[in-house]
């Protein structure tokens, strides 16, 4: 399985999940209409979003760690 494959079926399993959690259901909507607002594919603005939180977290540990 790639990589991509691996992250596609994860985003796939967090939108079937999210028919029993209402507060994921409405994120997963509001990432949607941002998808949808900057012309990329849902996949893309997920990545986008936890991209930039990973980065945001690797920053404040580093800031911590100094």
């Amino acid at each position: 399985m790639t990589g991509q494959t691996f992250f596609i079926k994860m985003v796939d399993d967090l939108v079937d999940f999210a028919d029993h959690d209402p507060e994921l259901k409405d994120g997963l909507r509001w990432v949607d209409a941002e998808a949808q607002k900057k012309g990329l594919s849902f996949y893309d603005m997920v990545y986008q979003i936890l991209y930039k939180h990973d980065l945001a977290t690797k920053a404040k540990e580093w800031v911590d760690n100094k």
